[in-house]
């Protein structure tokens, strides 16, 4: 915006222009002047002004009608795009209509996010603005605050322990953590402790990579140390595995709930209450006063309340 000299504009009322594009359109200081409700001396006060802006007649008359002057049509293009862009400018504190949107929107999720909240919101999402796109981005957790802040994606729901200052974080819940096994080839106490873990066989996932997690933490502070044997790249597969296999998998609870159909499984609650998984959605402060985003948030927030805050417990599968 460094090239445009503001003092120009204090000799351009924007009015003007209305003006113009009016007495360009009809080609009659009249029908221009009812086309603006306004009395026709008020018109041709305003073409007089107009013809000193721009150094030219603008309207001539020819024989009974008026026409409107060569360089008044060279520049009817320019301020009709101009007054088009004020008029944006305009609607856009109307009030948001969801249903008129025409949009991609894109949000990051991991696969069992996905696979918990997409069904609910994509239903939610149809109801009420079935013009809009949602993609869902396959982007590691890693490194999703930064596709945030490039505008690659618009919303990131998981784990984030550290935001930045240009990030609205939002708590959406609390998960603690569950064991899931085969009881027909691990046997687990009804209370599961840290303790109990160590001298199992364990498959792991994590979004992050191969590094300890919250679990591995949790046992290191205790002076102890799981033996992982498999890591699994999402924890989607765990239950097939685990089927088969004598391992023992550590999950969040949100986790262990895409699980309840796997009816030959046990899932135990993990017996730590300091331990727990916050999960939270997370927004750029540019999107702060954006009408669909806000729609977004407010829907995603609904819908995740309604669908994470269903009990649907370990302790109805053991």
């Amino acid at each position: 915006m460094n090239d445009i000299d503001h003092s120009l504009f204090r000799r351009l009322d924007l009015n003007l222009l209305v003006a113009f594009d009016a007495l360009v359109t009809e080609s009659s200081v009249t029908r221009a002047a009812s086309r603006l409700c306004i009395g026709q001396p008020a018109m041709s006060h305003a073409l007089g002004r107009l013809r000193e802006l721009f150094q030219d007649d603008i309207l001539y008359r020819e024989g009974a009608a008026m026409q409107p002057t060569g360089r008044a049509l060279a520049l009817a293009p320019a301020v009709r795009e101009l007054l088009l862009g004020a008029h944006r400018l305009a609607l856009a504190n109307e009030r948001f209509d969801p249903a008129r949107v025409e949009e991609q929107f894109r949000i990051a999720l991991n696969d069992p996010l996905e696979a918990l909240l997409l069904p609910a919101l994509m239903a939610r999402l149809r109801a009420e603005a079935p013009g809009l796109l949602l993609s869902v981005r396959p982007i590691p957790a890693s490194r999703q605050l930064d596709e945030l802040d490039a505008g690659t994606i618009r919303l990131a729901v998981g784990h984030f322990p550290r935001v930045r200052a240009v990030h609205e974080q939002i708590p959406l819940h609390d998960a603690g953590f569950c064991c899931v096994c085969n009881p027909a080839l691990i046997s687990l106490p009804e209370q599961v402790r840290l303790e109990d873990l160590v001298d199992l066989p364990h498959i792991h996932t994590s979004y992050t990579g191969d590094a300890p997690g919250m679990i591995d933490r949790a046992l290191q502070q205790r002076g102890l140390r799981r033996r992982i044997v498999a890591h699994a790249a999402t924890p989607l597969s765990i239950p097939f595995v685990v089927r088969q296999s004598p391992l023992v998998a550590v999950v969040p609870e949100l986790v262990s709930r895409l699980f309840l159909r796997h009816g030959d499984l046990r899932i135990l609650p993990l017996a730590l209450d300091d331990l727990h998984l916050p999960i939270s959605a997370v927004f750029h402060r540019r999107d702060s006063s954006d009408p669909l985003a806000g729609f977004m948030r407010d829907t995603l927030l609904e819908t995740a309340h309604a669908v994470l805050a269903e009990d649907t417990g370990a302790e109805a599968h053991r």
